[in-house]
């Protein structure tokens, strides 16, 4: 997944301490247009303002952070900074003229936005004024002084401070949806010819047009590692390898703060805890939400100790994501549910029934979480020995199509809950190999070499390895620890390919669960947007629909 992103917007100023000032877009502030006059007329109710509106909102949303007052939008027909933030107006502004830019990009418009106004937010967020708004408030102090004769410190913090809103603008952009924009140097170029500023170039005191260029090829390569650090912290989350993914989401976590990352670092907590349970002791499925460690023995006389540590630890996460974000429906569900794992049945009704059922009152989006809470009140329900309200619930959920609840209702009646097909070498469909674009995992686990220029060292003892281009619509991740590899081969979302045993894009869960095609898989976890199912080699990707989004395979050496 190839992006180049740069967003040309303005550092930002400390809320309440500064007047009204904006920045433009950039790896440095710039003044505005020549002779260019700041009105800020507003444009609303237009098309244009609502797509722009809901882009924001949308990025905002991805953010979740609620911590701080969201700045509110606003669409102007000024032609004179592309974008900004106005602290005295707490507000963040895109120009009319920098939209139509964006609007050129075709299919590609809404992502141009997203990382315009993605870059802006990234500002706020990550206090990057902080600098020169402690200047500009106290320079009347020695300690302003000083700091305002160092320019050229001010001047590297402000190629740092955009490269980083570049690079965590672009993220936020990938996680509200809007994918991996790959057209950066050409939307600068066209930002600059539409601004009249190509003539000017290099601008006094500023990088030149192909600097600027370069400078968002080379962030837009480490924003794209920082996404597949994160896809692979979800992939070995699926297999069960919590330990090692706890370290790759820790990885992003350092660079990129988010509500997602911190449940998900909860969820893998969770997941490895329930390794420590007694098959007697973990009776039901609990659907417990990834939002798409330890070396005790199981079962040993320690497990008790090893598996609750764990569940307060994740407990810590869930209420980290909630901090950010209160009104984030899935960490309230995986809290109530790590309190389930510890016992702690009123606490876990508490945040399952009152504290969850508040979140989704107050957000409409979490729909699958929904469904998931009165899956998890009914295990309670179950476990309590109200056997008639338990079945009551769950056959409620599954009705809306809860595979979870289905399997619930399945274990509480003694039915047999069906296993995977393997493939029985006989011939037939069943028999085949499972290839994406033409390859076979094993033949791809064995092939070197890896892209040296993708490498990145996740921990002192794990490795992220990837390979050169696989097919024309998939990737190859390498998990290296030691001397074990495991290898993911993955699907792009338009794959219009089939697998081995017939399932395409667009397939039900029935017909990927039919004994003809795989079965029962033998691992599924919940998200917010729908499940994944692992087999032994293969991994389903399902939407909320309950249909097959994409699909992965893999290897364990």
């Amino acid at each position: 997944m190839n992006s180049k992103f740069n967003c040309f917007l303005f550092c930002m100023f400390i809320v309440g301490n500064l007047a009204a000032q904006s920045r433009s877009f950039g790896t440095l502030p710039m003044a505005r247009k020549s002779n260019a006059a700041i009105v800020g007329a507003p444009i609303t109710g237009t098309p244009e303002y609502e797509k722009a509106l809901t882009v924001y909102n949308r990025l905002v949303a991805a953010r979740g952070d609620f911590r701080f007052p969201v700045p509110t939008f606003k669409l102007t027909d000024d032609v004179a900074q592309v974008a900004s933030m106005d602290y005295g107006a707490l507000e963040i502004v895109l120009e009319k003229k920098a939209y139509d830019v964006c609007a050129s990009f075709g299919a590609d418009a809404d992502a141009a936005i997203a990382f315009l106004l993605g870059h802006e937010l990234t500002h706020y967020y990550e206090k990057h004024a902080w600098r020169s708004g402690f200047v500009s408030e106290f320079k009347g102090l020695e300690i302003g002084k000083t700091l305002d004769l160092e320019k050229d410190t001010l001047l590297i913090d402000d190629i740092a401070h955009e490269t980083e809103a570049d690079y965590l603008g672009g993220f936020l952009a990938y996680s509200a949806g809007y994918g991996l924009f790959n057209k950066g140097g050409e939307l600068i170029k066209k930002l600059y010819e539409a601004y009249n500023m190509v003539k000017d170039d290099p601008l006094k005191g500023y990088p030149s047009l192909a600097d600027r260029q370069a400078l968002s090829a080379r962030t837009a390569k480490n924003m794209e590692s920082l996404v597949q650090v994160f896809d692979m912290a979800n992939l070995l989350t699926a297999i069960g390898n919590y330990a090692d993914a706890y370290e790759y989401y820790r990885y992003v976590l350092m660079q990129y703060q988010s509500r997602e990352i911190y449940n998900n670092l909860g969820v893998t907590a969770v997941l490895d805890a329930m390794q420590y349970f007694k098959e007697s002791e973990l009776k039901y499925r609990y659907p417990v939400e990834l939002d798409l460690t330890s070396s005790a023995t199981k079962g040993n006389s320690g497990a008790g100790s090893v598996r609750n540590n764990l569940l307060r630890q994740a407990i810590l996460h869930f209420d980290a994501a909630i901090s950010l974000d209160p009104d984030y429906a899935p960490a309230y569900l995986n809290k109530a549910c790590a309190y389930a794992l510890l016992d702690d049945t009123e606490r876990a009704r508490w945040y399952a029934e009152k504290e969850a059922q508040q979140a989704l009152a107050n957000s409409k989006k979490y729909a699958k979480t929904a469904i998931d809470v009165d899956v998890l009140i009914g295990i309670l329900e179950a476990k309590a020995g109200h056997a008639d309200a338990a079945k009551k619930l769950l056959k409620a959920a599954a009705d809306k199509g809860s595979n979870l609840a289905a399997i619930n209702l399945k274990i509480m009646n003694d039915e047999p809950l069906g296993e995977e097909t393997v493939s029985t070498g006989g011939g037939g469909l069943r028999a085949k190999i499972e290839k994406i674009d033409g390859q076979k995992i094993d033949d791809i686990a064995s092939e070197l070499p890896y892209d040296p220029e993708k490498d990145m060292d996740i921990s002192t003892k794990i490795k992220f390895h990837q390979k050169t281009k696989q097919g024309p619509n998939s990737r190859v991740f390498i998990h290296h620890k030691g001397n074990s590899f495991t290898t993911f081969h993955l699907t792009g979302l338009a794959y219009n390919g089939e697998s081995a045993r017939g399932i395409k894009v667009g397939d039900t869960t029935a017909t990927v669960a039919d004994k003809k095609a795989y079965g029962t898989p033998k691992r599924t976890i919940e998200t917010p947007l729908g499940q994944i199912w692992v087999y032994s080699s293969i991994i389903f990707i399902m939407d909320k629909a309950g249909k097959v989004e994409r699909w992965i395979t893999y290897q364990e050496d």
